[in-house]
């Protein structure tokens, strides 16, 4: 066990302090995956009972509160973490987290966006950033070794349009701690960055024996150098392309290394970069269709203009991000929204070009991983 020394407003995070039942007891629950077709009613059943215990909860002590919303939480099979810390509008704000957990955000989003109205607590998807970044830090629970921002030295550089990570140490780390403080490390860049942006912004990360003779900066200064080269250096601004007429096509050709001459012909939105890694368009929506003839490819064209033009891209519920040619199918990109809402369109307009052979898919890929495959290092 760690602790955290910062407070967040006036309460204190305890991790792991809220679990009342006994380790053997949440594990058996974690190894049994719920089914995906169960999971909105229990998500439903979890708000149904933090609505009708909410005033009750709200007379008692954080730590109280937080054991009481994380023991719902495993009753109901949802593997994610309630935290608290004061709210903005409202006596509490609750923070659902997955700890970094990437297979465990899309559930995270799912439980925040069915959240209720509640009179005392706000609702918050992934713990954001600290704000006196200077005064946290982590110390081992037997105090024998503890770890601060200004103690983690980071390099950085631009890869795969993600920031990549060298990290060393600023102060000295006995051997037998190191995979601890490495550990630590990993604790303080999520806090420093918030959850979502140190999971799904950042690419690898790697620590150094000794410094580097280059220039590094603290995690406490890093902060402000990651947002600068996210949004100025790599151009991911979230600001969403008004007009169709913005989008920049980039058409490239990948061999098959087994097969030469087969080659797979891709088209990439470089306007949709705009939005990598953005909160708000982490399902990647696609449509495969079969095409063996002109008239079927003249038709998948039609298909893909109404899908993006007054479907998708005049309300921002979507941007089309790729297309890729291979072996006879066409497979179109999208990054939307709502995965529910995706389908319905995509379907609905499918079903007005029967001749064609279509399959939709939509699964959640907050790090946009297809359309990232191909990008220079």
């Amino acid at each position: 066990m760690v602790f955290i020394n910062q407070l967040r407003g006036s309460f204190m995070f305890f991790k792991k302090f809220w679990r009342k039942k006994s380790n053997s007891d949440i594990q058996s629950v974690q190894d049994k995956p719920i089914a995906q077709d169960k999971i909105s009613l229990a998500i439903q059943t979890f708000w149904t009972q933090v609505k009708a215990s909410e005033q009750t909860f709200n007379k008692l002590e954080p730590i109280s509160i937080m054991e009481n919303l994380n023991n719902l939480l495993i009753d109901n099979q949802l593997n994610v973490i309630a935290e608290l810390t004061r709210g903005d509008k409202k006596n509490h704000k609750i923070i659902f987290t997955a700890e970094g957990r990437i297979e465990q955000f899309e559930l995270v989003i799912r439980i925040v966006k069915h959240a209720p109205d509640l009179n005392f607590f706000e609702i918050e998807a992934f713990r954001t950033r600290v704000e006196n970044l200077d005064a946290f830090s982590i110390t081992h629970h037997d105090h024998s070794f503890s770890l601060s921002p200004a103690d983690l030295l980071i390099y950085h550089h631009e890869e795969y349009r993600k920031v990549s990570l060298e990290i060393a140490f600023g102060k000295t780390i006995p051997e037998e701690m190191k995979q601890i403080a490495q550990s630590t490390a990993f604790i303080l860049l999520d806090h420093a960055l918030g959850e979502y942006d140190f999971a799904i912004k950042i690419g690898s990360v790697n620590f150094l024996e000794i410094p580097k003779e280059a220039t590094a900066v603290s995690l406490n200064e890093f902060v402000t150098v990651f947002d600068q080269l996210w949004q100025d250096k790599l151009r991911h601004t979230g600001i969403f392309p008004l007009s169709d007429k913005e989008d920049r096509w980039n058409v490239f050709e990948i061999s098959d290394q087994n097969d030469p001459d087969n080659k797979r012909l891709v088209q990439r939105n470089e306007t949709a970069n705009v939005l990598v890694g953005d909160f708000n368009y982490c399902y990647a929506l696609t449509i495969t269709a079969d095409v063996d003839s002109k008239e079927n490819l003249s038709l998948v064209y039609e298909l893909e203009d109404t899908i993006n033009n007054p479907a998708l891209r005049f309300n921002k519920q979507g941007i089309h991000c790729q297309n890729t040619f291979y072996q006879g199918v066409r497979t179109m990109l999208w990054h939307v929204q709502d995965k529910q809402s995706a389908i319905a369109l995509a379907q609905r307009l499918a079903d007005q070009y029967r001749t064609l052979s279509i399959k939709i898919e939509c699964e959640f890929d907050p790090g946009w991983s297809q359309y990232l495959s191909w990008v220079e290092k």
